[in-house]
């Protein structure tokens, strides 16, 4: 059984590494040609996949309800869902987001697997969420690695953008779930239920991120200004995470790009 710590946790990282580390030996020297197609089939697979699952028993039991999990509901199934035609497109600004934002959504759904966690180490589950979640980071880092993207630090600035646009799919598709009936229109802009990707709040589970954007984020964007309830605690959705996310994104896309343009020879000019 999968827990914090034990030997499978540290199982399917160790698996997520060797799955980067066996992947760059065996593409290193190939065409770039031959390192596109095989790195798009892997994205297409996992695209694939995302729908697949629906007739895995883990799945079938849940239905009509598993149908949501196929919708994109977080960051990571929007990345699924996206990345392949981000990659298959060739453009710069949508590859860099994939790099930034399967880097630090990827890894770090692989470092804190909560959605797996007490579940059977090789349950269908469990294997589907290291398998797709890995493959959300390993492939967009082995675009740079191998040379398929370059990044560049002033494009940084215009992924937040995109970034932005990504949450306001995610909060119309909760919506949207809500009106369909796949989710109680009790929690809808609920920031302790159903709020991975944040847009509500900062989620109680993730309690550092409140501690490091709420200090950034204007107070009129955390409270209701009109009407009877005015002045109650309500995260304005995505509008309350703008200011702090743009900060916090851009050091750390800079931190994840420098080492990669630090190979490349890069300097800064001062």
């Amino acid at each position: 059984m999968v827990q914090h710590f034990n030997f499978y946790y540290f199982l399917y990282l160790a698996l997520a590494v060797g799955l980067l580390i066996g992947l760059y030996l065996l593409l290193r020297n190939k065409s770039e040609r031959t390192i596109f197609f095989v790195l798009f089939i892997l994205l297409v697979a996992n695209f694939a996949l995302h729908f697949l699952k629906l007739f895995a028993d883990f799945y079938q039991e849940r239905m009509p309800w598993s149908i949501r999990t196929i919708t994109p509901e977080n960051i990571c199934a929007v990345s699924v869902l996206l990345f392949p035609w981000f990659f298959l497109s060739k453009n710069k600004l949508l590859r860099d987001y994939m790099y930034y934002i399967g880097m630090i959504s990827g890894i770090g759904a692989t470092v804190f697997p909560i959605d797996v966690i007490g579940h059977y180490a090789f349950d269908f589950e469990t294997i589907r969420y290291y398998v797709a979640h890995s493959l959300i980071w390993v492939i967009p880092l082995l675009m740079v690695m191998l040379k398929v993207h370059t990044l560049e630090y002033k494009r940084i600035l215009k992924v937040p953008i995109i970034a932005i646009a990504v949450l306001c799919l995610i909060l119309i598709n909760e919506v949207i779930l809500t009106g369909l009936g796949f989710v109680r229109a009790d929690v809808l802009f609920s920031y302790e239920i159903r709020n991975a990707a944040l847009i509500f709040g900062p989620n109680p589970d993730i309690a550092f991120v409140g501690t490091m954007f709420l200090p950034l984020t204007p107070t009129m964007f955390t409270t209701i200004p009109f009407g009877v309830y005015a002045g109650s605690t309500f995260y304005w959705p995505i509008i309350w995470m703008i200011i702090p996310g743009y900060i916090y994104f851009c050091i750390i896309a800079g931190l994840l790009a420098l080492p990669i343009l630090k190979l490349r020879g890069f300097r800064f000019k001062m």
